[in-house]
């Protein structure tokens, strides 16, 4: 746990200047190429331009999702084409893969970081995971609650869009309180990685600050688009302001599925000296 540098509460001056230049940590980018990659060199030209557009949103890591098996080149060619449009300087980007054939399993380690898992789980692809000690993503997304409860029975390290948690909560004299799955997702710190601008109709109803309130481990995510528009939504929509974006910010760093030295580098380098110099700037 790392205490947020000490801002000052009247300092209200979040424009969309000063969150575009705070460090960014997306665990959960969508790969969206305006056209279909048809050759190895096409998917590493689209996916250089998505690495590249998240450096200038400030995003110094990254985890995107990508499905090796979706190219009419072959599962190797295409991870050969990937891993080799990360390499961009400012950002630490790596693999989700969302389809995990043997051969691209066999290849995880530092630029393949894990899986996601859509949908109903498969029971021999869960085995598969754990028994190669990767790493893996339930996305949640319009499924029902129980979903969330199986995959987390499957063991998976995060989820990703499980608004439904809400719907284990319950309500007493005492306010608000989380049921025995959602408890046990929030005691174990399972990460929750959250893209509001596209999770709900309005974004008021976005569950993430009363998840964040009971001490759910929360991060932000924005898909496909821009995170730094994310960070103004959120700052207009709830009042966000520096020390929310820290803790999302440090809560997504440490749920990567980087190794615990790289995760210490980036916040002991990155991300708390541009939160100091904030701090710093204010006692000025």
């Amino acid at each position: 746990m790392h205490d947020a540098p000490l801002i000052s509460p009247e300092n209200k001056d979040y424009s969309p200047e000063i969150l575009a230049g705070l460090p960014k940590v997306d665990i959960d980018v969508t790969f969206e190429p305006a056209q279909m990659p048809t050759t190895p060199e096409e998917l590493t030209a689209a996916l250089r331009t998505t690495v590249e557009n998240l450096v200038k949103d400030n995003v110094v890591y990254a985890e995107i999702r990508l499905d090796p098996q979706s190219y009419g080149f072959g599962v190797e060619a295409a991870l050969e084409a990937a891993e080799s449009a990360l390499g961009v300087e400012g950002i630490d980007a790596r693999l989700l893969l969302t389809s995990a054939p043997q051969s691209a399993i066999a290849r995880k380690g530092s630029t393949v970081a894990g899986y996601v898992i859509s949908g109903e789980l498969d029971e021999q692809v869960v085995a598969d995971l754990r028994a190669n000690f990767v790493p893996f993503v339930a996305d949640v997304e319009g499924e029902d609650f129980q979903a969330v409860a199986a995959a987390v029975q499957a063991g998976a390290t995060r989820l990703a869009h499980a608004t439904q948690l809400i719907d284990d909560f319950g309500a007493d004299l005492d306010g608000i309180r989380p049921g025995t799955v959602s408890c046990w997702i929030r005691d174990r710190h399972i990460a929750l990685s959250f893209d509001p601008l596209r999770e709900v109709a309005e974004l008021p109803d976005h569950p993430l600050p009363l998840l964040q309130q009971l001490g759910f481990t929360c991060a932000l995510s924005a898909g496909a688009g821009d995170i730094n528009e994310s960070f103004v939504a959120l700052t207009q929509a709830f009042g966000y302001g520096l020390e929310e974006y820290f803790d999302l910010t440090i809560k997504a760093i440490e749920n990567s599925f980087s190794s615990q030295e790289e995760r210490q580098v980036l916040i002991e380098e990155v991300i708390l000296p541009a939160y100091e110099e904030l701090a710093q700037g204010e006692e000025e």
